[in-house]
C-alpha cells in the first residue's frame, strides 16, 4: 500500500471492466486505497489467465515513481452475476467498440442506482449506453457518466500482477447524463477522487463536452491524415516520428476539425447545452501538457515541441525486405473513426455546422479502413449501424441530441 493511502476508499465497491495497462493501475490503485474491486472480463480464457496470475502474485503491484500500490481484486470473472450486482460504480477501461457488448452482458444485473462509465468515454458514451440498458437506465435508477481522458500514462509488466504508472494527470473532468441530480454528481465526483491518488476529478456540463473533447478523435485521425495523405504508395525505410514531424499542413488540419467542433459547441450552447468548459484542442493541449511544452506559438508548434510525445513514430507494416509500410488498421482509425470522427461529423451535421476539414480526414480515411461513414455529404453509410453517431439512434434535432431522452429513441432501440 502507497504510505498516504490510507482507507480513503473504504466503502465504494467498483467493479473494473477490461484487462489492459489502465485496469492493471486501477486494480492495484483503488484496491490499495481501501476500495472492494472487482474485475469483469467479456471472456472466460482473459479472466482465467488474469485471476492465475494475480493469485500466484498475491495481488496487483503498481510502481510509481515516488511510491508503490498494491491491492487484491476480490472477484476476477467472467460471470457478471459474481460481481455486477454488489457494484456501486462499473467503470469501462475498454476499447469503445467494447463498450456496447460489454453493457449488454452487465445490463441484466446491475443494482438501483449505480453508476456506470468509461474513461475515457468518447463517441457519444451516453447514447451507446442508452440503447444498450434500454428500460434498465430509468427502472434501476442509473447514472452515465464519462471522463474527457484518462488519468494516468501507464504500462503492464507482468499480466495479472505488476504494472508501471509513469505518469498522473491532476485532474479529470467528466459529464453525466440525467446531469440534474447535484448530490448525486458530488457524490460520484468524491468517489472517483477517493479511488484515484493524486487526480480529482469535477463534475460539470453537459454530457455532449465530453462527446466533444479534441482528443483521440481529432488527434489521431488528423496527424495520420497530415503524414499520409499523399502517400505515394512506396515503402519507407524508417517510420516517420508521429507527432514530432507535425508541420503546418498537418496543425492546419487539427485546428481546422477543432474549429468545427467549436463552431458545433455554439450551437448547442445557444440551444441550452452547458458547454462553457469546453476547451479547442491547442488550450487543451496546453492545459495537460504545458509544461513540457516549449513553442506554444500555434498548434503545430504545440504537437512537435511536446516532450511527452517525442520519440512516439507511427503505426508501420514490415514487409518481407525489411521496408515498411503505414499501418492504417490501428485504433488510430479503426476506433478512432467510428467512436470518435464521425460521430463529431454526426454532431456537427444536426447542428448545421459546415466541416470542410473533417470531410477532408473522413474521406480519406474511411476507405483505408474499408468502412462507409460519409456518404454524399451524409453520415449515412453502412457502417453507422455499428458506430456511436447520433444518425443512427434516429437523433435529428440539436434539442433531441441534447435531451438524449430514451424515451424519443425507443423506435430505434
Amino acid at each position: 500500500m502507497s504510505e498516504d493511502a490510507g482507507r480513503i476508499a473504504e466503502g465504494i465497491t467498483v467493479t473494473v471492466c477490461g484487462g489492459g495497462n489502465a485496469a492493471h493501475i486501477a486494480a492495484g490503485m483503488f484496491a490499495s486505497r481501501g476500495a472492494t474491486v472487482n474485475l469483469f472480463f467479456s471472456f472466460k480464457d482473459e479472466a482465467e489467465r488474469f485471476k492465475a496470475a494475480c493469485d500466484k502474485a498475491g495481488g496487483v503491484t503498481v510502481t510509481r515513481k515516488d511510491k508503490t500500490y498494491f491491492g487484491q481484486p476480490k472477484v476476477i470473472s467472467h460471470d457478471p452475476a459474481e460481481c455486477i450486482p454488489m457494484t456501486d460504480i462499473v467503470l469501462l477501461i475498454v476499447p469503445a467498440f467494447a463498450h456496447e457488448p460489454i453493457l449488454q452482458q452487465i445490463k441484466p444485473h446491475l443494482k438501483d442506482g449505480a453508476a456506470v462509465g468509461a474513461i475515457p468515454g468518447p463517441g457519444a458514451f451516453d447514447l451507446v449506453a442508452l440503447n444498450a440498458l434500454g428500460d434498465v437506465f430509468t427502472q434501476k435508477n442509473i447514472t452515465l457518466f464519462a471522463g474527457t481522458s484518462l488519468p494516468w500514462a501507464c504500462r503492464f509488466d507482468e499480466y495479472g500482477a505488476k504494472a508501471t504508472l509513469l505518469g498522473v494527470k491532476t485532474k479529470v473532468d467528466i459529464t453525466t447524463r440525467p446531469n440534474n441530480d447535484a448530490k448525486r454528481n458530488a457524490w460520484l465526483a468524491d468517489a472517483l477522487t477517493r479511488l484515484h491518488d493524486d487526480t480529482d476529478f469535477h463534475c460539470r456540463g453537459h454530457f455532449l463536452m465530453t462527446t466533444l473533447w479534441p482528443t483521440n478523435a481529432v488527434i489521431h485521425p488528423g496527424v495520420s491524415y497530415g503524414i499520409w495523405h499523399d502517400w505515394d504508395g512506396n515503402p519507407l525505410d524508417e517510420a516517420p516520428l508521429f507527432y514530432q514531424n507535425c508541420n503546418k499542413f498537418t496543425g492546419g488540419v487539427l485546428k481546422g476539425m477543432s474549429d468545427e467542433i467549436a463552431a458545433t459547441v455554439e450551437v448547442l450552447k445557444s440551444n441550452g447545452a452547458d458547454l462553457s468548459h469546453w476547451q479547442p484542442i491547442d488550450v487543451y493541449m496546453l492545459d495537460v501538457y504545458g509544461d513540457v511544452i516549449s513553442d506554444h506559438s500555434s498548434v503545430d508548434r504545440i504537437f512537435a515541441t511536446n516532450d511527452a510525445f517525442r520519440g512516439l513514430k507511427a503505426p508501420m507494416i514490415t514487409r518481407d525486405d525489411g521496408k515498411l509500410d503505414p499501418n492504417f488498421r490501428t485504433r488510430y482509425l479503426t476506433e478512432d473513426l467510428p467512436h470518435g470522427l464521425a460521430v463529431l461529423r454526426g454532431i456537427a451535421e444536426i447542428c448545421g455546422v459546415e466541416t470542410p476539414t473533417m470531410d477532408k480526414v473522413l474521406l480519406w480515411a474511411q476507405p483505408l479502413i474499408e468502412k462507409e461513414y460519409l456518404v454524399d455529404g451524409k453520415i449515412k453509410g453502412k457502417d453507422v449501424a455499428q458506430s456511436g453517431c447520433p444518425q443512427r439512434f434516429g437523433i435529428t434535432t440539436p434539442q433531441q441530441l441534447i435531451k438524449g431522452d430514451i424515451v424519443s429513441l425507443k423506435n430505434h432501440l
